[in-house]
């Protein structure tokens, strides 16, 4: 419970003091994704950043395996990015009942492999995560 909280208010401050500057708009999805240029950084051999993903109104997260539905507008994420692999993945979150990372805090976690929201994902070309790599990534 302490590392949700902790969670929390990392992600709270972060959004708060962020500048987000807009990465992708995925047309499909109706989702504005923005990156924090100014947290990007080395840690542990990845890269690590914050990213902003705002949602459509109508959107539902469902979980599977940990079983959850609920309703969010916006999440903040701390996200690990490998270069020379081209992957990516979130370590932790912090979703938002309101736009931009503003509103009551309708979820947070951090962890480990376990969950399929903390693996390593290589994306498809063009994608959100893509643009990301690639943003994160260039010299």
């Amino acid at each position: 419970m302490k590392r949700v909280m902790l969670a929390i208010l990392t992600t709270v401050s972060l959004a708060s003091h962020a500048e987000w500057t807009p990465l992708i708009e995925d047309r499909e999805f109706g989702e504005n994704h923005y990156i924090d240029l100014a947290t990007i950084s080395d840690v542990d051999g990845a890269k690590q950043v914050t990213t902003l993903s705002d949602f459509p109104r109508d959107k539902k997260e469902a979980c599977q395996g940990d079983g959850c539905a609920f309703l969010t507008s916006s999440r903040i994420s701390v996200r690990h990015v490998e270069c020379e692999a081209k992957r990516q993945r979130q370590i932790q979150f912090t979703d938002y009942e309101g736009r931009m990372g503003t509103g009551t805090v309708t979820q947070a976690a951090q962890g480990g492999p376990k969950k399929r929201y903390f693996r390593w994902y290589t994306p498809q070309p063009g994608s959100f995560f893509d643009v990301l790599i690639n943003k994160v990534c260039a010299p």
